[in-house]
């Protein structure tokens, strides 16, 4: 279970570096702040190797997500 959290945590944080790469072009704060959640959370999870950061930080993305900060909705 241990190389599982490793694992997505590790695809979070690959994701999150492409969402930063993609900020510097648009300067849309919702990929910035999408990116430091992803980060942190994926950071958090491979720090506590527990599976709740993760989720956590797809809850958190979600909400940025409703509360309307997510890059597509404003194409």
């Amino acid at each position: 279970m241990k190389y599982v959290i490793y694992t997505l945590a590790g695809i979070s944080m690959l994701l999150s570096v492409g969402g930063l790469s993609a900020y510097t072009n648009t300067k849309q704060i919702g990929l910035l702040l999408s990116s430091v959640v992803s980060i942190a959370c994926a950071l958090a999870a491979i720090y506590f190797v527990s599976f709740w950061p993760l989720v956590l930080g797809f809850a958190l993305n979600w909400g940025l997500k409703l509360a309307g900060l997510d890059s597509s909705a404003h194409r």
